[in-house]
């Protein structure tokens, strides 16, 4: 036991022993990983260190960098440079706590002397004012930050720095890298050229900013199909006042724009441009189909948008709707009602689902199928029709002109032809009942229904007047009667001037008779 403390006494004196030596080291060199002013000092004392600075600064050059790439290099000869230490390394070195070394063992210690050389500087000022930093033609004046429109919204542009030196800055910041031995420094830092009055985090300029935003950054797509438009800080930016940092909305120039997109794109009552499926290209007007702009709930809707900075997609308010955007509303699925041919087509995505014939509204009382474009109002099954003296049940209803719709008609054994002109219902389209059933299950609630052609209660008041007998007409009848009257008058006249001369002749033979038997 005493020689197991005897040894232990002994191994921890020899450490105290080495930390004292170790410690005693460090008062005058340098910790490991010691870098001084960029070079390697690690475990060197003072003079290593002076030595290595002094051969240094025999072949010592500065590259100082501006703006633009553009730079200055200088010589030691330039300046009149040697090195002067002045103690600096020796005071580093006794900073140190010399009985922490250990501390230092696992990391990178960087030190920087600044000032390790004597030079002249009224050459250095020289050299620095007849660089290009100070040239005419490299030097830009800074541009001040200001707001903009950036795709729809206000946004601060920055400021541009430009390239004007301040001299008295440079100085500092050349001379500090010469006094500690810097190989090369770069300028382009604010202080040595000229700043822009305001520059982009100026907090006048953001708030403005900020408040034109409140309504500016509103972006706001409106689709129509393959078109859309976008109402953002672009038109936005002609409703609002600012004064100072305040900006106003004035909500009445939103009543005007909703006025332009339903100009522009509103189809109610339109006159459509129609290609009948026998082909032949025609022009329909009238009806209540295709997109009407609800004005006054649209514009309260873009208001309340505007105010609440809304960003993406909005649908203006509608009366009513079309089945598609774009210049023909009436997409590929639609109904065809041929009041000439008394015939009914309908289309699914293009293809023809079904066609048949019908009886349309009878136009010698003026109860013709009004022209148009319609949509489907509903569709409902088992209905009842009334009217003034009629009630009607129907096994398919689909409404689309008022009382007005297509519906099957049980009661009528035959469709086509000229049946509606005098046999004709009360406005509806009568269908077969089959064919009927087929179009119920193939169409949609607003799903457009195109009417054209027919005759109407003029039409046939008209083909009525014409196949009566004109005036000259009733002239030339009544001079041929005339005509023949007179013939038949004079003819009967003979007859009886005839009959009279024969009963003369004979009452003169009786009386020659008589005289010859005396």
């Amino acid at each position: 036991m005493r020689m197991l403390r005897l040894f232990l006494g002994i191994f921890a004196g020899v450490l105290i022993l080495a930390y004292i030596g170790i410690s005693v080291f460090f008062m005058s060199h340098f910790y490991p990983g010691t870098v001084l002013n960029g070079e390697d000092v690690s475990m060197k004392d003072e003079k290593y260190a002076e030595e290595l600075f002094e051969a240094k600064a025999n072949h010592y050059s500065l590259k100082v960098t501006g703006r633009d790439e553009v730079t200055l290099d200088i010589k030691a000869s330039d300046i009149s440079f040697r090195p002067d230490f002045e103690g600096q390394i020796g005071e580093l070195i006794k900073g140190q706590n010399a009985f922490l070394w250990f501390t230092a063992l696992k990391k990178t210690t960087e030190l920087t002397a600044q000032s390790l050389a004597d030079f002249s500087d009224s050459e250095l000022h020289e050299m620095i004012d007849a660089s290009d930093f100070f040239k005419s033609s490299n030097i830009r004046k800074p541009k001040d930050a200001y707001y903009d429109l950036v795709d729809g919204a206000y946004a601060v542009i920055p400021d541009e720095p430009g390239t004007e030196p301040v001299k008295e800055e440079i100085y500092k910041v050349v001379e500090g890298a010469v006094s500690a031995l810097e190989e090369k420094v770069s300028i382009d830092r604010e202080e040595c050229y000229t700043r822009a009055a305001i520059t982009s985090d100026d907090p006048t300029l953001n708030e403005t900013v900020n408040n034109l935003n409140k309504y500016c950054g509103t972006k706001i797509r409106f689709d129509f199909g393959d078109n859309s438009e976008v109402l953002d800080g672009n038109i936005i930016k002609d409703w609002i006042t600012l004064e100072g940092t305040t900006v106003t909305f004035d909500p009445s120039y939103v009543k005007d724009y909703v006025a332009g997109l339903a100009k522009r794109h509103d189809t109610f009552g339109m006159t459509r441009e129609f290609t009948t499926t026998p082909g032949k290209k025609i022009t329909v007007s009238g009806g209540d189909y295709g997109w009407w702009t609800d004005r006054p709930s649209t514009v309260e809707e873009v208001t309340k948008a505007i105010e609440n900075s809304f960003v993406g997609d909005m649908e203006p308010v509608y009366f009513g709707r079309a089945m598609v955007h774009g210049d023909s509303d009436i997409g590929d699925s639609y109904v065809e009602v041929d009041l000439d041919n008394q015939h009914v087509y309908v289309y699914k995505d293009g293809n023809l689902v079904t066609e048949t014939d019908c009886v349309s509204g009878k136009a010698s009382n003026g109860s013709s199928t009004p022209e148009g474009t319609y949509g489907i109002t509903y569709k409902e099954r088992d209905a009842k029709l009334v009217g003034e003296n009629y009630t009607s049940p129907v096994n398919y209803w689909m409404p689309f002109n008022g009382n007005i719709g297509l519906h099957d008609a049980t009661w009528r054994k035959e469709f086509g032809g000229d049946i509606y002109i005098n046999s004709g219902s009360h406005g509806c389209v009568n269908l077969p009942l089959d064919k009927a059933k087929i179009i119920f299950e193939n169409v949609v609630k607003g799903e457009p229904v195109i009417v054209y052609g027919g005759k109407k209660k003029e039409d046939v008041v008209k083909e009525k007047e014409e196949e009566l007998p004109s005036e000259e007409e009733l002239k030339l009848q009544e001079l041929l009667t005339q005509i023949a009257l007179n013939a038949a008058a004079q003819q009967e006249q003979g007859t009886e001037q005839g009959q009279d001369q024969s009963n003369q002749s004979g009452q003169a033979a009786e009386a020659q008779g008589e005289q010859g038997g005396q």
